[in-house]
């Protein structure tokens, strides 16, 4: 299944990711008021759109595996391959340079980063190496429930998904949250895969209802927050029980919208979805590319309004750029021999499954 505007979204996403480092990188290097300061906060909700599209598609790309005894295996293998090697990569440079240079990548940590727990995405107590890192756990908890889903059949999936709910408010509850992993175990965040894996049982039974009107009230929404958000100088929505109801829900039905204009003929322009495509790229890559821009202004001694010109638009071009160069030429070979790899291992064990015992 297609699903062409959800690749926009992503690149929407990821755009809106962008400003809020480059907002860190003008606050860092440049004194005053920055530019990014109206929306730097509203990236932030890049996330929760992030979050929505994760739960789709993992649902819709796998809706014919479940009851399959494989399928946990498979899953866990396939999305292991897909996030871990780039991220490695750049939490390897990051790494390097919190080395050399720690000030460069930790002036705004709260603890030292946990080396280990940074390399494999797991919950720590302060900011991974990757600063963006920190949405990966979200990503690894979701994977892990919806491979057990996988173990049973698709209509189990509401009952493993209530149960994931109840764990939620549970741990949420009960458990301390100065523990990372209680934090992320109980965080409300989770729900918006849920919103995700809602439209996809939707988009799997090709019901969409009135996606014109659902897109505009969506985006009507999403405005409401923003302005909120934007004007008040108070970050209202990260208060995590409601924030997915505020945020989340709204980009869930701009999501769902989106996919039923798409099935009525209605697709965003080609560069938009390339731009998609190479969204984890740039999820990935425009931390280093945004800090070293910063730290090359700084060294030339570049201040003011030429400075922020540099940051705003310079360092967002640099980070599209430095997308699509990475999801060409590191990205998509990795991702091919990842997949080289795993028909392989499928054939092997595809045999040893066939051979006669004895």
């Amino acid at each position: 299944m297609v699903l062409g505007n959800v690749q926009a979204l992503r690149a929407i996403a990821a755009l809106m990711v962008v400003v809020v480092h480059a907002y860190a990188v003008e606050s860092t290097y440049l004194p005053g008021r920055p530019w990014t300061t109206p929306f730097h906060i509203l990236g932030t909700y890049g996330v929760d759109l992030f979050f929505v599209i994760s739960g789709l598609v993992m649902l819709v790309s796998t809706a014919d595996w479940f009851g399959e005894s494989a399928a946990p295996r498979r899953f866990l293998t396939r999305r292991a391959t897909r996030i871990y090697p780039p991220y490695w990569i750049v939490t390897a440079l990051v790494l390097v340079v919190y080395v050399i240079a720690p000030s460069v990548t930790g002036a705004h940590r709260s603890a030292r980063p946990e080396i280990l727990a940074s390399f494999l995405a797991l919950p720590q107590q302060g900011e991974p190496l990757l600063v963006v890192g920190w949405t990966l756990s979200y990503e690894l908890v979701f994977y892990a429930v919806f491979a057990l889903a996988l173990r049973f059949r698709r209509r189990f999936l509401p009952l493993v998904t209530a149960v994931w709910l109840l764990s939620i408010v549970l741990i949420g509850a009960l458990g301390s949250h100065e523990n990372p992993w209680v934090r992320v175990l109980g965080s409300w965040f989770n729900l918006e895969f849920v919103f995700g894996m809602a439209i996809g049982a939707l988009v799997l039974k090709r019901a969409f209802a009135a996606p014109r009107a659902l897109f505009a009230v969506a985006l009507g929404l999403i405005v409401v927050v923003c302005v909120v958000t934007a004007y008040s100088g108070r970050e209202y929505f990260t208060v995590e029980w409601w924030r997915p109801w505020a945020v989340g829900l709204p980009m869930a039905l701009l999501v769902y919208a989106s996919l039923g204009l798409e099935n009525a003929g209605a697709v965003v322009p080609r560069w938009l979805r390339a731009q998609g495509d190479a969204s984890y790229a740039l999820y990935l890559w425009h931390v280093l590319v945004l800090g070293a821009l910063g730290v090359a202004l700084h060294r030339i001694h570049l201040h003011g309004t030429p400075a922020r010109i540099a940051i705003v638009f310079g360092g967002y071009a640099l980070a599209i750029a430095f997308s699509f160069a990475a999801y060409r030429w590191i990205e998509r070979p990795l991702l091919r021999l990842a997949r080289k790899y795993l028909e392989r291992d499928a054939t092997q064990i595809n045999r040893k499954a066939v051979a006669p015992s004895g």
